[in-house]
């Protein structure tokens, strides 16, 4: 949701901004806004606006300002903003713990995180920031977030840029906004000359108080009978723009005091008279008096430590623009050998580069600073941004730890810019080869594969060893399964056979995807077992690796053996992935862990998880979404949420991404969601796109798994041509489909024999029979629901109505059960016409109440209850904090409780009157 600012004035601005905080806090599990952008220039008056909505929200508040020193500390202003101490260096996993920090804080009730003066804040905290818009949606929080539109931050950017964060921009004020600011400051109302005068300011509220108090030190206002005019020799005087009105009052310190204000500027951000002193080694009682100067003429000010700062930045920003460019180095030089810095590598880096003198000096405290951020790359990646501007070019060895730090945080984009700029620059073949790598990684996780196979094929081209033309050879090739532009070749990538140890990890997973892609499912599980363990064993840690092992076992676990057996192998997964803290797979566990969920039929669960992890993959720039995106899509249609599910599907048709593996995932949800509306026609046209898609491209292993959905598709819009094309299709399959998916094939297949051939319609009803046995030993209750569906119109064709009635039943339990509304209506509108009336709105699960949970919700709220925090939660079910989060708010949606602690009291009231042990 973005927010254009009418041109209705500030106070109809502040208004809106006001009414979006109300709203969010009013019902935080709606779907609201609930992070609020101010975007202003200097004076405009962001940080008044923030103090007025702090008055208008409820709750705990928590309030921090970044300054020009915030950038430079990792998670400095997150640390200040909750209340933390932060350590140094900042260890792995900080962020999860600031994360957990504000979960913990959300337990008892509202929470409003306040951070103004964004634009300096440092990177590591604006990524928790994005982070935690995400969890607006589940927890009682609203973050207020003020900034100046320059200087541009990327990841500021993409805070902003965020559908679910709205921006306003704060309007000039208008010609009675500046009447009453002006009285406020004079106790009289300005006449229309005074005012004319105070509007050139171009409606800005500093720069209005700046002249204001100008003419008051100047004598320059005449006061008679409540009105306030200007004299006439005072006009020519009066400063035009805002910052020579600073100057302005700048000018007015004597000697000593503009000295210590421009040592201020220089410092950076908060500084205590010690310090300051120690630059020039003189006693602190020195400054004193000047200082005190500074303080009279409310230029600075003293913080809650004692520490001298700025009253306004602007102050900060024309001293320092004051200074001589060569007087400013020599106090930069200074600062960085100060006791009190030289021993924080980022400010003694920070002071380097702005001296700009030396430039080995400035690499040299970059290098040593970079050290110390390896579990902040974003941090690390703008120190080395910076020292790249300051130079003109990035020094030797820069572009590769720029590139790889940018990679770890996700701006896949920037990554590889910067590799390729450093490919181009580079002499040294560690670098080339270090670059190579980052370049390959950025690509293939952004879905750029034309580009990975130009850069594999250009590389082949070189002198390089053996080593390498396998492990490029074995990349290319799992590119192109990953990617699905071309069908899967029929011949293997190697002979599973021989002795798999002498092949890379990436060779194994392109061999185990290209059978799992071509239906050889059980096979592909193998060896991507094998590739995982393999992984496992030669990881390092802290390596960029383009190894996805461990992300396929559970994926093509479920196409091999079902949800049920796949969930195990998850868990496996993410345990090793939080022991070898590589964080960037979360988003695909997420993905996977929702397409098991679906495949339960545990649909809150598995939107949670999908949409924890589409936030994870958003927040960088990852390309593989195609499978998550149409899963996510199809939980809203199942659920009856079509006007999302639509949303959603074009948002992705514009975006231009491949479809993971070429299985049309998205396509297939488009197709259901044109079902759900009852456009029949347009389903199968869409239908028959996507599943001869996969006959053409050798989708063996996803085409049973949505071949019951199309031969339904095609039996309700009356379309042989589907059905034909779907009975072919299976036909072909080149080996008995897996375990999950024998009982749709066998259903499709009597279905398209029945409508196409005339056999019997209880070939059908004996087919899905046969079958629910097994579905239910998997898990799958999604599938098992289609089959009884299938079963019961096949029954009310032959006329057994009572036969039928018994089996919809069993359909309509599963559906009910999984809030599958879409399911339930549609077996209703197929069994009518056929003289069978059934209730699809009776339910035999409630949607309120303990008894309405998921099992997973179950679960979380039993371990609320037994104290644990959201971090204890997710570390104990093998899921993330988002996760639990959303699990927690719909637990509270359903039991009509507030907060944590009222549900913790709740559950352990039930326990208590049901007379049973805590879990």
């Amino acid at each position: 949701m973005k927010v254009a600012t009418r041109s209705t004035g500030r106070r109809a601005v502040v208004g809106q901004l006001r009414d979006a905080v109300v709203s969010a806090q009013r019902d935080p599990r709606s779907s609201r806004l609930a992070t609020c952008v101010i975007t202003a220039g200097p004076g405009a008056g962001k940080t008044h606006t923030l103090h007025e909505l702090v008055d208008a929200a409820e709750g705990v508040v928590r309030q921090a300002r970044a300054d020009e020193l915030s950038w430079r500390q990792p998670f400095a202003v997150a640390a200040a903003l909750l209340g933390v101490e932060l350590p140094v260096p900042v260890p792995d996993g900080y962020e999860d713990q600031l994360y957990t920090r504000v979960d913990d804080l959300c337990a008892t009730g509202p929470l409003v995180l306040v951070v103004d003066d964004a634009h300096h804040a440092d990177a590591a905290t604006l990524e928790l920031l994005t982070r935690l818009v995400g969890a607006t949606r589940v927890l009682p929080l609203v973050l207020l977030v003020g900034r100046r539109p320059l200087p541009e931050r990327d990841l500021l950017h993409r805070l902003v840029a965020r559908v679910d964060v709205g921006e306003w921009s704060l309007p000039p004020l208008d010609d009675d906004e500046v009447r009453r600011l002006a009285a406020e400051f004079t106790g009289a109302v300005p006449d229309d000359r005074l005012t004319g005068l105070l509007m050139a300011s171009g409606g800005n509220p500093m720069h209005v108080i700046s002249v204001v108090r100008g003419l008051q030190r100047s004598g320059g206002l005449r006061v008679e009978n409540g009105r306030v005019s200007v004299e006439d020799t005072a006009q020519p005087g009066v400063p035009q723009g805002l910052r020579d009105a600073i100057a302005e009052h700048l000018a007015l310190l004597d000697g000593r005091a503009r000295e210590l204000v421009q040592k201020l500027a220089v410092w950076g951000g908060p500084a205590t008279l010690a310090q300051l002193a120690a630059v020039d080694a003189v006693p602190p009682a020195s400054l004193v008096g000047a200082a005190q100067s500074t303080i009279d003429a409310g230029i600075v000010t003293t913080d809650d430590t004692g520490a001298l700062r700025f009253t306004h930045d602007l102050y900060a920003d024309v001293t320092y623009e004051q200074v001589n460019p060569m007087l400013r180095s020599v106090l930069h030089d200074a600062m960085a050998s100060h006791p009190s810095t030289r021993h924080n590598s980022q400010s003694v880096a920070h002071h380097r580069i702005a001296s700009g003198t030396d430039e080995g000096a400035m690499l040299a405290a970059v290098r040593r600073a970079e050290s110390e951020l390896a579990n902040t790359p974003s941090v690390a990646a703008e120190l080395l941004e910076t020292l790249s501007e300051r130079t003109g070019r990035p020094a030797a060895g820069v572009h590769v730890a720029l590139a790889g730090a940018l990679a770890r945080t996700g701006q896949l984009n920037r990554a590889s810019q910067v590799a390729e700029e450093g490919l181009a620059a580079a002499t040294e073949i560690a670098d080339v080869a270090a670059l190579h790598r980052v370049l390959l990684f950025a690509l293939t996780a952004r879905g750029d594969t034309d580009r990975v196979r130009h850069l594999i094929d250009e590389t082949l081209q070189l002198p390089v060893g053996d080593d390498v033309v396998t492990a490029l050879t074995d990349l290319r090739r799992y590119v192109g399964i990953l990617d699905g532009r071309n069908p899967a070749p029929s011949s293997p990538f190697l002979d599973a056979t021989d002795d798999l140890g002498s092949h890379t990890v990436a060779g194994l997973i392109a061999e185990a995807l290209r059978r799992f892609v071509r239906g050889e499912v059980d096979e592909g599980l193998r060896l991507a077992l094998m590739a995982s363990r393999r992984d496992a064993q030669e990881a390092e840690a802290g390596t960029l690796s383009t190894s996805s092992a461990e992300i396929w076992p559970s994926l093509i676990g479920q196409y091999a053996h079902g949800p049920a057996a796949a969930a195990d192998l998850l868990t496996g997964a993410t345990r090793l992935r939080a022991s070898r803290g590589t964080d960037w797979m979360t988003a695909y566990h997420e993905f996977i862990r929702g397409g098991i969920a679906l495949g339960l039929g545990e649909l809150d669960d598995a939107a949670a998880s999908f949409d924890a992890g589409l936030e994870r993959a958003d927040s960088g720039d990852m390309g593989w979404k195609s499978m998550a995106v149409g899963g996510r899509a199809m939980i809203d249609v199942l659920r009856g949420d079509l006007a999302s599910a639509s949303t959603r599907l074009n948002s992705w048709e514009k975006g231009g991404l491949p479809d993971q593996f070429g299985f049309p995932v998205p396509l297939h949800a488009r197709s259901l969601l044109l079902e759900a509306n009852r456009k029949l026609r347009a389903a199968a046209t869409s239908a028959t796109t996507a599943w001869d898609h996969g006959r053409r491209f050798h989708l063996y292993g996803w085409l049973p798994t949505v071949s019951l959905g199309y031969a339904r598709i095609g039996v309700r819009a009356g379309d042989r041509e589907l059905l034909s094309s779907v009975e072919e299709g299976l036909d072909d399959l080149p080996g008995s489909p897996a375990a999950p998916a024998r009982g749709l094939v066998a259903v499709a297949q009597a279905m398209c024999r029945v409508e196409l051939h005339g056999d019997d319609p209880a070939t059908i009803s004996a087919a899905a029979t046969e079958h629910v046995e097994a579905m239910q030993a998997i898990g799958d209750r999604h599938s098992e629901a289609c089959l009884w569906e299938e079963a019961a119109r096949a029954a009310a064709i032959t006329g057994n109505r009572a036969r039928a009635r018994e089996l919809a039943r069993e359909a309509l339990r599963l559906n009910q059960s999984m809030g599958a509304t879409t399911s339930s209506a549609r077996i209703a509108t197929r069994l009518r016409p056929l003289g069978v009336r059934i209730d699809p709105a009776v339910r035999d699960r409630p949607v309120h109440g303990w008894e309405s949970l998921t099992k997973t919700e179950t679960t979380v709220a039993e371990l609320v209850a037994a104290g644990m925090t959201g971090s204890e939660i997710a570390d104990r079910l093998y899921i993330s904090t988002r996760t639990v989060q959303t699990h927690v708010s719909h637990a509270l949606a359903k039991l009509g409780v507030r907060t944590r602690v009222e549900l913790a009291a709740f559950v352990v009231s039930r326990r208590a009157g049901a007379g049973r042990d805590p879990v």
